[in-house]
């Protein structure tokens, strides 16, 4: 659920595409769906373990969301230069370089022994996760005959959602079995096996490249990568931690960063190279708002797991199963829906997502209301309702976005930005985990008269901070709908 076959679909490779020396398989179709699911899975996984991790290496749930926004924020880096590199390079081979590094890097998370341990592990596998990724799609993309190729990127569909929901089933299951100081590490063991047994099965899959590879602009991805990372970082521990001295540094170095990457490309374009963000395709106003929408999406889609993950298992007393059960209604609503999707666009149109965008601000408003009135007992049960309307209403909200954006688009903007949007579902997610469930901490703090990144807060803090955060997560939702209404005009 965290990478969208459409938006990899519009990044595709280049029409100068050398032709494979031989086509795709349904045995290799598995190799490549295989090697896809770690990046979903352990998205899924951590983020319902982040109260267990926090609790492990002595830390607060506030500062142990850096684990999940450091993955987000490098996977969206990485993005923006490995297409090239697989066009360039061959995309057999970076799909193997990239998912031994995840697994061997995933096998280290386990051993962590405290959070910038595992937080640096967890940003080095957010760019392998990046490195690898795109190449699932653009193999099957280049090499899989017309049959094949259209059963492909529906299956890819499908792995995206399952191995969100996997990851959340199995981290809950491995987390019952072993002690909470072994359960977390566990997982982390089962991702890097996944992994490896696509590795095994990458000689399945036929080797292709670009004839004619684009220029990587490595200085661009650096400035990128590293003004993000020096912005979700005090973003996610900054508001818990009453705004410490490095917090500010490090977001005046983002700004500096991201102010000479801004520049960079603009002088870029005008020398006639071609930036990883193009500025010139910036310029067109579908893309801009697709971007836009994108982003509002991913923000509050992030923010929500995290934050309903963590109140369930800090005010409801639920262990990591429960927690994963309590989710399981979103989890169906959004693959049922996903799957009915062409049958409802063909009714309604992509006017569905301001139906839906509106439905969810609804919804959330509806959780909000639940868990501000909760006795204690009765929230977990009395949510199961809205959280399949909830994925419902997600699922029909994003499933159309690219479709009707690429639609109002000039053809010779599309692929780059198709690329941009997938960039954008990673960058969102890390930026909903700092942003909102920032906010979430911060607000509980307030309540409680706290203000320590290390203080979990007390059940009726967290209670207010999640209410607060619903509430502006359901207003992001009435903005997305305001820019789906627009959207959907003719151009």
């Amino acid at each position: 659920m965290t990478t969208s076959p459409s938006l990899t679909a519009a990044a595709a490779p280049a029409q100068d595409v050398r032709v494979p020396a031989r086509a795709l398989t349904t045995a290799g179709l598995a190799v490549l769906l295989l090697g896809f699911l770690p990046v979903n899975f352990t998205f899924g996984a951590v983020n319902l373990l982040v109260p267990a991790i926090a609790a492990d290496l002595g830390t607060s749930t506030a500062s142990g969301g850096l684990v999940l926004s450091a993955y987000t924020t490098t996977f969206a880096a990485g993005l923006v230069v490995s297409g090239r590199l697989g066009d360039r390079y061959g995309r057999r081979r970076l799909l193997a370089t990239g998912l031994t590094s995840f697994a061997v890097l995933a096998v280290l998370t386990a051993l962590a022994q405290g959070l910038t341990d595992l937080v640096v592990l967890r940003a080095a596998l957010g760019l392998a996760a990046g490195l690898f990724t795109p190449q699932v799609l653009s193999t099957i993309q280049v090499t899989a005959p017309e049959n094949l190729r259209t059963r492909g990127i529906i299956l890819f569909t499908a792995a995206g959602a399952v191995a969100t929901i996997g990851g959340q089933v199995v981290a809950g299951a491995v987390a019952v079995l072993l002690p909470g100081h072994l359960g977390w590490r566990a997982v982390q063991l089962v991702t890097a096996a996944i992994a490896v047994g696509a590795v095994a099965g990458l000689r399945k899959v036929p080797e292709s490249r670009s004839e004619a590879p684009l220029a990587l602009d490595l200085p661009g991805a650096v400035l990128l990568g590293g003004g993000l990372v020096a912005l979700v970082v005090p973003l996610t521990t900054g508001p818990g931690a009453g705004w410490p001295v490095w917090s500010l540094v490090l977001l005046a170095v983002s700004a500096v960063f991201l102010t000479v990457f801004v520049v960079a490309q603009l002088r870029a374009e005008r020398r006639g190279l071609l930036p990883v963000v193009p500025p010139s395709v910036l310029r067109v106003p579908a893309v801009r708002l697709g971007l836009l929408m994108t982003m509002l999406f991913f923000v509050t889609y992030g923010a929500f797991l995290y934050e309903i993950s963590e109140y369930s298992q800090t005010v409801w007393g639920a262990d990591v199963w429960d927690a994963a059960v309590h989710l399981l209604g979103f989890g169906f609503g959004f693959l049922v829906t996903a799957l009915l999707l062409p049958r409802i666009l063909r009714r309604v149109g992509p006017r569905v997502m301001a139906y839906a965008a509106l439905g969810q601000a609804g919804t959330l408003l509806g959780i909000a209301l639940v868990v501000g009135l909760d006795d204690g007992g009765s929230a977990p049960v009395a949510l199961q309702p809205l959280l399949v309307v909830l994925g419902a209403a997600q699922a029909m909200m994003y499933g159309p976005v690219l479709q009707t954006v690429l639609s109002r688009t000039p053809t010779w903007a599309a692929g780059t930005a198709g690329g941009l949007f997938t960039t954008l579902q990673q960058l969102g997610l890390g930026l909903g985990v700092a942003l909102l469930g920032g906010l979430f901490h911060a607000v509980a703090s307030a309540a409680d008269g706290t203000a320590s990144a290390e203080a979990t807060g007390s059940d009726a803090g967290l209670a207010v901070g999640l209410v607060v955060a619903l509430a502006v997560q359901a207003g992001c939702a009435v903005v997305f709908a305001v820019l789906a209404v627009h959207a959907t005009k003719r151009p």
